[in-house]
């Protein structure tokens, strides 16, 4: 059974970048042995149906693994090659931060300009500083409210929406994810720059640095070698909807394999941006961390300026374990332990409804505390419900945990808290585990 929430739960956890700890590289470990067991890793992922695309790893700017991994007996279409050109989707935003700071070397804006600058009117704008949108701290929601509802907005249409958007905390007092501050920044490099958006990133950054192959996905003209995305429901292999890839007029990019490692070694090195500015792009451990995901497609980008390790996967897939999978990665190439994918198989087993029915309630995600689970018994089976009314069940294998999928991780995490008596849920979707909060 698939999952449904899947996509949701990935965007809400993942397009705001996985960052890494900067750990130093255990000098022990060799290059070959680095590849051997990234590509043991990433074939043995593929045979168990969980992973379809390119990837890059790299030490130093030495390729240690450059190869494409495709599921066999799969659809056709799904095929992909050196050449091909997938959805990047939130990896975009490097891109969107790229041309922010490239407006500040040229002198053209600041990172301390506030808002109100560019977007007369809007409520608190003087209170928000481009480097707030650019480091999520500026106290602005998630996501436009029923943006969903829209089946393409435009530029000026984002703009009024987020207007009407209250902010959830004073800016620069935290951080918390915002796609709305992203899309504003779109359009300050819009308005700011004489040529527009798109010729602006193409002007200063595509061409410039030799991106050839990396080019906005609007649908208004075809792009070559690009690929059709593909989801997994019950078991089965499908095409993708296309219907979430173009509701933003905004920088959704399409790019292939080799252009973003180009992009990794030739856009952090000072020829194109001042280093003093490159360095905004990367956390306090010298980490540039983003992952995206689209319907049918998966994309990570990261770079640690300490290890020197770069590790790029591109898929046109969305049944693959991200979250287990960029962790495990990084083991390998730092020499730390990790289990290579194998074959699940959980079994059923038989639940009292009483013991089900203690873990009935309302639980808040802590990541977006927009979005929120509702789990119910009904006829002895237990089944969650998120807030548009999608509703899966869940199977136990033990008193505490309960699967959607025999053949996966994803699932349900019950855990007693001792000092309120309460149990609490932990929910694994697509190998990115997921922290609730209980209401009721």
């Amino acid at each position: 059974m698939k999952y449904q929430f899947s996509l949701m739960l990935f965007l809400l956890f993942f397009s705001l970048g996985f960052s890494q700890e900067g750990s130093q590289l255990n000098v022990g470990v060799e290059n070959t042995t680095i590849k051997k067991e990234a590509d043991e890793y990433f074939s043995s992922l593929t045979a168990l149906r969980q992973f379809n695309g390119n990837v890059i790893i790299a030490k130093n700017g030495v390729v240690l693994l450059n190869k494409t991994y495709n599921l066999q007996n799969g659809p056709k279409d799904m095929l992909i090659n050196r050449n091909s050109t997938f959805i990047i989707a939130s990896v975009s935003k490097v891109f969107v931060k790229y041309g922010i700071l490239k407006l500040v070397e040229q002198n053209k804006i600041s990172l301390n300009d506030h808002l109100s600058k560019f977007l007369s009117g809007f409520p608190e704008g003087e209170k928000i500083t481009i480097h707030h949108l650019m480091q999520h701290q500026s106290g602005l929601p998630r996501e436009i409210t029923d943006y969903e509802k829209f089946d393409k907005l435009s530029g000026d249409q984002i703009i009024e929406l987020a207007k009407k958007e209250k902010l959830l905390f004073e800016p620069g007092s935290q951080t918390l994810y915002s796609n709305i501050g992203f899309l504003l920044l779109h359009n300050i490099i819009n308005k700011v720059a004489s040529e527009g958006y798109l010729k602006f990133i193409k002007k200063e950054i595509f061409d410039p640095i030799g991106l050839h192959n990396t080019n906005e996905y609007n649908g208004k003209s075809p792009i070559k070698n690009f690929v059709n995305g593909f989801d997994i429901e019950d078991g089965k292999i499908i095409k993708a909807s296309a219907k979430e890839l173009d509701r933003f007029e905004t920088g959704n990019y399409a790019s292939t394999i080799d252009d973003l490692f180009h992009f990794s070694q030739e856009g952090f090195n000072g020829k194109h941006l001042q280093k003093d500015l490159i360095k905004e792009l990367f956390d306090e451990n010298d980490v540039l961390a983003q992952a995206g995901g689209r319907p049918g497609y998966r994309a990570y980008f990261y770079k640690n300026r300490k290890t020197g390790f770069d590790f790029i996967f591109l898929s046109n897939y969305t049944g693959v374990p991200f979250q287990q999978v960029t962790q495990d990665i990084v083991k390998i190439f730092e020499g730390k332990a990790y289990h290579v994918p194998r074959a699940i198989k959980r079994q059923k087993i038989s639940l009292s409804e009483n013991v089900m029915k203690r873990y009935e309630g309302k639980y808040i995600l802590e990541i977006d505390q927009s979005q929120y689970l509702v789990i119910t018994i009904k006829e002895g089976k237990l089944y969650i419900t998120n807030k548009d009314g999608e509703t899966s069940e869940g199977v136990p294998d033990s008193e505490f945990t309960f699967f959607f999928d025999p053949a996966s991780n994803d699932g349900l995490i019950f855990t007693l808290n001792k000092d309120t008596g309460v149990y609490e849920l932990e929910m694994i979707s697509d190998g990115l585990h997921l922290k609730t909060k209980r209401v009721n």
